[in-house]
């Protein structure tokens, strides 16, 4: 246990939230500092000498610094985690959950934000209508990324590596959350894949994702007013 561990966070990030998440599961003793990415509080001074990147979520152990999500979500599962069951051991076991973790930035994490962003939160911010070319683009590429996801990295497993959740599956529920909330139709196995993460996790999943479904609700609203 160490409450030198802090995490600069909001919840509406998807990577912020699996960070918040592998911290409660495992029960290390940390801090999250709420960075405000709505209000911009991300671009500020004061963080940009925590992150000169101005991005979240970031982490700090002592004297150790992480700005990037995978290596956090690493770190701290081989740090803290005793049971070892977050980021295996087993060689043929971890390399599965390095390969979805490198996979998933510019699949599940730049599509799954990139519908996100384009058909609620830049037409509210900009005051104009989702680009429907955009939007489409990206919903095409998360139907091809649900069904990569299984066919390689599900197939008839219960989760991505092996029998239980590591932080592969808590970034890629996470993930999936993000463009669930905005609207769009995922299918099974993907959904069924949700549910079981979050049966893993137990009543913090549910807690942890409340502002991001929030915000998305609120972006709906406004949205779906201007268009009356």
């Amino acid at each position: 246990m160490s409450a030198s561990l802090i995490l600069y966070v909001d919840h509406v990030s998807q990577p912020a939230r699996a960070l918040s998440l592998l911290c409660r599961a495992i029960g290390v003793s940390h801090q999250e500092k709420f960075i405000n990415l709505m209000k911009g509080e991300h671009m500020t001074k004061d963080y940009a000498a925590v992150n000169p990147f101005k991005k979240i979520p970031a982490v700090k152990d002592g004297n150790t610094l992480l700005l990037e999500s995978c290596a956090a979500l690493r770190y701290i599962s081989s740090k803290y985690d005793t049971s070892g069951k977050w980021y295996p051991q087993d060689l043929d076991v971890r390399c599965k959950v390095d390969e979805y973790l490198d996979w998933q930035h510019l699949n599940t994490r730049a599509h799954g934000m990139g519908y996100f962003r384009n058909s609620l939160l830049l037409p509210v911010l900009k005051k104009t209508i989702p680009d429907k070319s955009v939007v489409n683009g990206h919903k095409k590429e998360l139907g091809r990324i649900g069904r990569d996801f299984e066919k390689y990295f599900l197939g008839s497993k219960p989760f991505i590596s092996c029998d239980h959740v590591t932080i592969a599956d808590l970034l890629a529920a996470c993930e999936f959350e993000q463009p669930l909330a905005a609207g769009y139709d995922w299918q099974d196995p993907v959904i069924s894949f949700i549910q079981r993460v979050k049966s893993e996790i137990g009543p913090e999943y549910d807690k942890v994702h409340s502002s991001m479904r929030e915000l998305t609700k609120s972006l709906s609203e406004k949205l779906a007013a201007r268009a009356v």
